[in-house]
């Protein structure tokens, strides 16, 4: 790796500091009792000579540098010991002005009258003389209540910093690691005053000069102040960034705030480029800042990563996913914000801030894998929410990132961007296709690829080993495990779990003595988790299967267990590749397939860069298992070329078109015609026989018709020349972030429950919010054992829907139902399933008393919940459906977590799922306040499985948590103030 100019060194000449350091322990844990101790003994595999294998501890070592994960117990991911204060709640003002109005006093104190002159009226001298004393009462009375105004002013104020104050300095006598860092580069910094000597950049188009010389400013980290370099060594571990990292930071693109695409292949760093932007935008512009993540998972994790840089620097991260964030977001006068969402809720803040006039609130918006504009459903989200965007015209600065964009300049004309584009990877990657028993290396040469015949496979399996592995995957894991990971992507989750089994038979015995007590910890973890057996018994043996099927907790649990090296082998879909940052030495993709469907080459990328990362690995190694029919195909496929990313935004102009004209974007067809021009679709359409004009006027018809759409003014009988908009069902769609052909069938929904609903428990209500296209299709034999069960509320219910005993007995004998849809009949089944949870049966046993996954019966509570929020928001536009508003809210509220209510606190935190916060509560930790004031030491023995590591970022979270309720208390007492024009 080239050096360059941004490496970061210790600051000399500040003196040092004596530091505590805190012992590990290590809890002895009693190993769980070994069952099928077959498969370490009957292992039919032993590999002849001598395997490749890197040279690594018992342990993967600690990532180093361009590590985007949080590092595992023995580094430190801690926040620092001092979090400043919070600036004032009123700016300062010239108050002394309002004590000018003493000198009236003097004034009418020598006021005299002239009594040579002799046409003085008494009268007039009356009325002087009264109007000098109702002056200096005035003026005493001014002067009181400015001063009642000033003190009010700095009790506010220095309340709101006692708090503040209190939450930064939780513990200050008895510091555990969370507060320690690992160097004294950031304590040396504030104690030689450089960071008191840094001013904030008031950066803006007038002062561009300015910001070129910051660039040159040995006191300033890329126009950020000095203090982020040490920040960046603390809590990352990052001595220096890569060459391309540091001219990306010098373009004229970035320096002049104009639009970048910048693109490069995975684990090249480019989430530390958009970290780098962000703190530039809400320090030195402070402006807030978007960002836009494809998955949940991943905004979590990025919470966590950029919490201690909020603390120390004085700003916050605010969390838009599942079902979190406020709509619209508080506004602050003192502190900006990062906001970290998922397109879905990305799409729903900027058109709040739009409808209140405060999308100029915004300075930036970067977009992580901005390839996924081109997938359907969520690609013509984030194409409307880009558009949006760009029409609004407020100066936002827009930068994508991604690694598998095929048509990067259609990208780049539909942002107006410039682009960066490098091949980099700090990691070589070696890519292997596997033909038959002979291992070719793939060669990317001018466009084109070649395979070379590396070696020939030779593994001593016995004949049983030869039958159950012909693929001979035992044998290429055993070359990099335990002493290195591997990652196995298979085509469907029962795959996943058939390749994990197989694997935990074909291993050698040091698998199963490698890491015992760890193991057997994650194991008891699991298990309180609800995991099933199979997954269990795989755990003992390092290998472990990871799906949408499992649990958040489960699938959680194992991710950090596969980065701290208790886990060696993981089995998972290719959801993996895109969801959760699990680099590994070597890959393997089992088949190339995803699903049913044949592998794409962004998706075979996607999957293959998560081999090598720096700071884990020295190099990295990928394989594709392909059959001879499957290689013409495959070789097709690799050769071609990344494919496209075209707009799928025609099936949604509908709604683009609709909140347009609800957010005063446009009110005419013309209007609309050119927003159209502004989206990808007129640049790079799946279609290439589209006509924009006609898919105009087609979705403004349709849009009429429905009754979203109205016709004012002049021109009434057609839409050429008259204004539109937006009628009450149409701003009530838009207000719950709703298709419009949804919003109509909760409307039928609820008309339909105002006549009677049933109102003896939530099952009613449960079924009004259940998803409509969940996919899930019951048994409905089951379905029937389900249906005798019921109680009165549920029998009640179902009678109300149309589902009878006749019904039931037609689900019974196999006869099909005629007069109940289909979609009511699988919507009921998932509202009895959703009110178990409500009810607080565990997780584990709802799956299966209703044959679904885990993961599934999660996904499917979260997308309930997220539905219940939207209700909510569309009752509030419709007046006549205020009570179902209010029913709406509560069960919004419950439904995100369906845990009880002493525990609803706690799963507020991120990764906090219910069993983790029930053992909080039984620890007794039953306040975020009660967390965020713990010693990490005193938390990790109350609470059994909680690493140090855990521990650390949990209380962090919990602080981060209180300083935000702090900051919204803050924003409502501004509001008040500046109501009373106080």
């Amino acid at each position: 790796m080239n050096s360059c100019n941004g490496i970061i060194h210790d600051h000399q000449s500040t003196p040092k500091r004596r530091r505590r350091t805190l012992g590990t322990r290590k809890a002895k844990l009693p190993k769980l009792k070994e069952t099928n101790e077959y498969l370490v003994n009957s292992t039919p595999i032993s590999i002849s000579g001598t395997p490749t294998v890197v040279e690594k501890g018992e342990s993967p070592c600690l990532p180093c540098n361009q590590v985007e994960f949080l590092r595992d117990s023995r580094s430190n991911g801690s926040i620092c010991s001092e979090i400043p204060c919070s600036p004032g709640v009123f700016e300062s003002e010239n108050w002394e002005s309002f004590l000018a109005s003493k000198h009236c006093n003097n004034i009418s104190g020598n006021s005299k009258i002239d009594h040579e002159d002799n046409s003085v009226n008494m009268d007039e001298i009356f009325q002087s003389e009264l109007d000098q004393k109702v002056m200096k009462n005035y003026m005493n009375t001014t002067l009181l209540t400015s001063r009642c105004e000033k003190l009010l002013r700095d009790e506010i104020e220095e309340s709101f910093n006692m708090i503040n104050q209190s939450i930064s300095n939780i513990n200050n006598e008895n510091r555990s690691s969370l507060f320690e860092t690992r160097d004294s580069f950031l304590l040396d910094i504030r104690e030689s005053g450089i960071v008191a000597e840094q001013k904030v950049l008031k950066t803006n188009d007038l002062l561009k000069p300015k910001l070129h010389q910051d660039y040159a400013n040995p006191n300033t980290f890329y126009g950020l102040p000095i203090m982020v370099k040490g920040l960046f060594k603390t809590y990352r571990n990052i001595e220096k960034f890569y060459d391309w990292q540091e001219e990306c930071l010098s373009l004229d693109a970035v320096r002049e705030r104009r639009n970048l695409i910048y693109a490069l292949p995975t684990s090249g760093g480019k989430t530390l480029v958009a970290e780098v932007l962000m703190l530039r935008e809400v320090l030195n512009r402070k402006h807030n800042a978007l960002f836009i993540l494809p998955f949940v998972a991943i905004v979590q994790e990025k919470i966590w990563s950029l919490a201690p840089f909020a603390l120390q620097l004085e700003f916050l991260v605010e969390e838009y996913a599942a079902g979190k964030g406020l709509i619209p977001p508080k506004r602050r006068r003192k502190k900006n914000s990062i906001y970290i969402a998922t397109i879905e809720k990305g799409l729903a803040l900027v058109r709040s801030l739009i409808e209140l006039g405060r999308l100029n609130e915004i300075g930036l918006i970067v977009v992580d894998e901005l390839h996924l504009i081109g997938e359907s459903g969520r690609g013509s989200t984030l194409e409307t929410l880009l558009t949006t965007v760009i029409f609004a015209n407020q100066g936002i600065q827009i930068v994508g990132m991604s690694a598998t964009i095929g048509n990067l300049p259609d990208i780049a004309k539909f942002l107006n961007a410039d682009v960066y584009e490098k091949q980099f990877r700090p990691v070589e990657l070696t890519e292997y296709v596997k033909l038959g028993d002979m291992l070719h290396r793939i060669e990317w040469r001018d466009g084109s690829m070649e395979i070379i015949p590396d070696r020939q496979l030779a593994f001593d399996y016995s004949t049983a080993g030869a039958n159950l592995d012909p693929d001979y995957l035992g044998g290429l894991v055993s070359e990099v495990v335990p002493q290195a990971s591997c990652l196995v992507f298979c085509p469907t989750k029962r795959n996943c779990e058939n390749v994990a089994a197989l694997l935990c038979k074909l291993q050698r015995r040091e698998m199963s003595n490698h890491h015992v007590e760890e193991r057997a910890m994650l194991q008891r973890a699991l298990q309180a988790e609800g995991a099933g057996s199979n997954l269990l018994q795989c755990v003992r043996f390092g290998v472990a299967f990871h799906h949408a099927g499992l649990a958040g907790d489960e699938r959680s649990l194992l991710e950090h267990a596969f980065r701290s090296g208790v886990i060696s082998v993981i089995c998972c879909t290719s959801t993996l590749a895109a969801g959760v940052n699990l680099p590994a030495k070597r890959v393997i993709v089992r088949a190339p397939l995803v699903g049913r469907e044949f592998i794409s080459l962004g998706a075979y990328k996607q999957m293959v860069g998560r081999a090598g990362r720096a700071g884990v690995c020295e190099a990295g190694e990928s394989i594709i298992i392909s059959g001879a029919a499957e290689w013409p195909k495959l070789r097709l496929v690799l050769s071609s070329g990344l494919p496209p990313a075209c707009s799928r935004l025609c099936s949604a102009v509908g709604s683009l078109l609709l909140s347009a004209v609800a957010l005063d974007l446009a009110a005419d067809r013309r209007t609309l015609r050119r927003l159209l021009t502004n989206t990808l679709l007129a640049i790079a359409p799946a279609d290439s026989c589209l006509d924009l004009d006609e898919v105009c006027d087609e979705s403004i018809r349709l849009l009429l018709k429905s009754g979203a759409l109205e016709v004012v003014g002049k021109g009434s009988s057609g839409f050429d020349d008259g204004n539109l908009t937006v009628s009450k069902l149409g701003k009530a769609a838009i207000k719950g972030c709703m298709d419009l052909s949804v919003a109509k069938q909760l409307l039928l929904d609820l008309n339909a429950a105002s006549r009677s609903l049933v109102l003896m428990g939530s099952l009613h209500l449960l079924y009004l919010v259940t998803p409509h296209d969940s996919g899930i299709r019951p048994d409905y034999r089951h379905y029937y054992a389900l249906y005798c069960d019921l109680d009165e509320e549920g029998v009640q219910t179902a009678k109300i829907l149309g589902i009878t005993e006749m019904n039931a007995i037609r689900m019974m004998t196999g006869k099909p139902i005629t007069n109940v849809p289909e979609n009511v009949l699988r919507r009921f089944y998932l509202a009895m399933m959703l009110r178990d949870l409500w009810r607080q049966m565990p997780f584990p046993s709802v799956a299966e008393k209703y044959n679904l996954a885990r993961g599934t019966v999660q996904s499917i509570m979260s997308s309930a919940s997220a539905f219940a929020s939207s209700a909510q928001k569309l009752c509030e536009e419709l007046e006549p459906l205020w009570s179902f508003k209010v029913l709406f809210a509560e069960l919004a509220l419950r439904l995100r977590h369906c845990a009880a209510p002493e525990l609803e606190q706690l799963m507020e935190l991120p990764a906090v799922k219910k069993a983790r916060a029930l053992q909080l509560v039984r620890a007794g930790y039953k306040r975020i306040e009660d967390i965020a004031k713990a010693p990490v030491e005193e938390l990790m023995s109350n609470v059994a499985h909680l690493s140090r590591t855990a521990a650390d970022h949990l209380i962090s979270a919990a602080r981060v948590m209180l300083i935000e309720k702090v900051e919204n208390l803050r924003a409502e007492a501004e509001d008040v103030m500046e109501e009373l024009k106080i």
